[in-house]
């Protein structure tokens, strides 16, 4: 039992233990007070009984309690010889040793004290989330890595985790990727990577493969399986706005310690730009789980104990915590890490299109209905994969200003795979996190005041994008 707990309640003597048994024996009309239970030998055992509120589970009948319309009174009684010996009893009285309940204060062997139900309960809820958030550190704490680069100018710090037992870590690719030489600009150095474990164990790591794009390396150590902690993986699809984000990592560099802290999920469907890439990552979690400088490539988990994400990024103009962080979405870490592991890279699936997003200042100058969303295609690549499918590009033509404005007699899509599609980000999102080059996809397009499902076969992305 937690000390702030032992504070809710007021101790009791044994004496007061043993003129209160005297008491309820002597007087018919008392209540009757069950058989002290055997000593709980855990919290587990104390919770249990602060569960039995009832007036059944401590032996007295509704009927009897009804009957003397008297107030429920509950006490702890504790045993001197045993320091964590806690037992909760409800009983019904009008006075205990021939003392009216409301002079009881005034007794100093000992005190009655009413506790609302609904304050054991939220001390009793309080508990059992500390509880769950202390085993998850247990838990998950040894499948956390601290990384660092030797044989650079300026040592980079971050954080990673364990994949699989087969020695592969995933981290952030911007905590690993390959520096320039300050002696000779153009030259790409090799940095020495050395994963450190919870325990202190160091190894020098090889780089499998990193994605600039989502922002994501996969490295791998030789060892002992025993030596490994595999992180559980979650989905990242059924994340909502104020579910628990719990971030793990090695803040602050190597003269620091493993740390936790927690939060809620405060955002999702976001674009972030990668620090190595200047195409947005699609589909990042925010979160104000307090994140800095080494916590990059750490998880992100859930009240599960499951990665949902990848920490990445904090948005801060002093480079500390300012309660924005953003961590990649387990979902596509998923793809590109098992990619990299296959095939030593990540390909990302090509529609080949240019599209403008349709607002409500726009729908009037397509005339279109105020409500309609989607995305007007305002170019497609030749031979591209769109212009396979037969996709139409809006003609647009040039304003008076020089710049070239939609005419509106291009197609709009609207949803792909029956997936809603509103604007760029819900696009990018949707083919990154769940299609690979090669895959069939149907494409429903506005087309002339008509809805027209359209089968597209996707291509490579290499370094273009959507």
């Amino acid at each position: 039992m937690k000390t702030s707990t032992r504070r809710t309640f007021f101790g009791l003597s044994i004496t007061v233990i043993a003129i209160f048994a005297i008491a309820c024996a002597s007087d018919a009309e008392s209540a009757t007070i069950s058989e002290k239970p055997a000593a709980p030998t855990s919290e587990t055992a104390f919770i249990e009984t602060v569960e039995a509120t009832t007036n059944e589970a401590v032996g007295i009948s509704v009927a009897d309690s009804e009957e003397k319309g008297s107030e429920t009174v509950t006490l702890l009684l504790t045993d001197p010889t045993v320091a964590t010996d806690f037992t909760e009893l409800s009983f019904v009285a009008d006075e205990v040793d021939g003392v009216p309940i409301a002079d009881t204060e005034a007794i100093g062997s000992y005190v009655v004290k009413d506790v609302p139900t609904e304050a054991v309960a939220a001390e009793t809820e309080r508990a059992d989330w500390e509880s769950r958030l202390m085993n998850i550190w247990e838990d998950s704490i040894p499948g956390v890595v601290l990384i660092t680069l030797e044989n650079t100018f300026l040592p980079g710090t971050g954080a990673g985790w364990f994949w699989d037992d087969e020695g592969h870590i995933v981290t952030n690719y911007h905590v690993v990727r390959p520096t320039t030489s300050l002696i000779t600009p153009n030259r790409i150095t090799s940095n020495t990577i050395i994963v450190e474990t919870f325990d202190g164990d160091q190894f020098e790591a090889e780089l499998v493969g990193g994605d600039h794009v989502s922002d994501i390396a996969v490295l791998k150590i030789d060892t002992d399986t025993a030596m490994l902690s595999p992180l559980p993986v979650g989905d990242s699809a059924d994340l909502k706005p104020g579910m628990t984000a719990i971030a793990l990592g090695h803040p602050f560099g190597i003269d620091q310690a493993f740390s936790m802290t927690h939060g809620i999920i405060s955002g999702l469907s976001r674009s972030i730009q990668s620090e190595a890439s200047s195409i947005p990552i699609p589909a990042v979690i925010q979160t104000d789980a307090d994140m800095n400088p080494g916590n990059s490539g750490g998880p992100l988990l859930n009240s599960a104990g499951e990665v949902i994400g990848v920490n990445t990024q904090i948005r801060s103009y002093s480079n500390t915590n300012s309660g924005v962080g953003f961590a990649t979405p387990i979902n596509l870490v998923r793809r590109v890490v098992n990619s990299i592991i296959e095939n030593g890279e990540h390909e990302y699936s090509l529609m080949g299109i240019s599209s403008l997003t349709i607002t409500p200042a726009r729908t009037g100058q397509l005339n279109l209905d105020r409500d309609q969303r989607g995305l007007l295609i305002t170019s497609v690549l030749p031979d591209g994969p769109a212009h396979e499918a037969g996709i139409i590009a809006d003609s647009g033509v040039i304003s008076s200003s020089g710049f070239r404005e939609p005419k509106g007699d291009g197609d709009i899509i609207v949803r792909i795979d029956n997936v809603s599609i509103e604007d760029i980000d819900d696009l990018r999102s949707y083919i990154m996190l769940n299609t690979s080059p090669g895959d069939e996809i149907v494409i429903e397009i506005l087309r002339d005041g008509e809805i027209t499902p359209v089968s597209l076969t996707l291509g490579s992305w290499s370094d273009r994008f959507n």
